[in-house]
């Protein structure tokens, strides 16, 4: 994990126009919710959930 992401927390509340303003809009630091509470574990949870959610488009992908 990088240094510091478990002091780089920042709520930024509702968030209507965050596809338009882009984060900068929200947050000076490009984080926006809580990377203290990332995990080892929990990210490669979430990298083997996106790879068995899409792994059929990357098998195409890699084909081509």
């Amino acid at each position: 994990m990088r240094d510091g992401f478990d002091s780089a927390d920042h709520q930024a509340g509702v968030r209507p126009h965050l596809l338009i303003e882009g984060m900068a809009g929200y947050t000076s630091s490009g984080v926006i919710g809580r990377p203290s509470a990332a995990t080892v574990q929990k990210g490669e949870a979430v990298l083997a959930s996106l790879v068995a959610s899409f792994g059929e488009h990357l098998d195409r992908l890699d084909a081509a």
